[in-house]
């Protein structure tokens, strides 16, 4: 088994950012070369750690975005 930090959510494994232990040829013949994960190495740990800060405040931004706009109901009612 070797270790793989995941890049996105894939079902049957875990969520983006997560460290999970897969077998040596499922991750060399398809999560690494799909881009679904990376080599669980420091400088790995580093940059998904990374990735995982940036996409967290992305979807913060989107909520806060989302909050202010009226809801759909309202801004149909406007446009007729």
């Amino acid at each position: 088994m070797i270790e793989v930090i995941l890049r996105e959510d894939v079902k049957t494994l875990g969520r983006a950012g997560e460290m999970v232990r897969v077998k040596p040829g499922y991750a060399r013949n398809y999560l690494l070369p799909q881009g679904l994960a990376y080599e669980a190495t420091e400088g790995n740990k580093k940059r998904i750690a990374g990735e995982t800060k940036a996409r967290v405040s992305r979807d913060q931004a989107e909520k806060v975005q989302a909050s202010r706009r009226p809801p759909m109901a309202a801004r149909m009612r406007r446009a007729g």
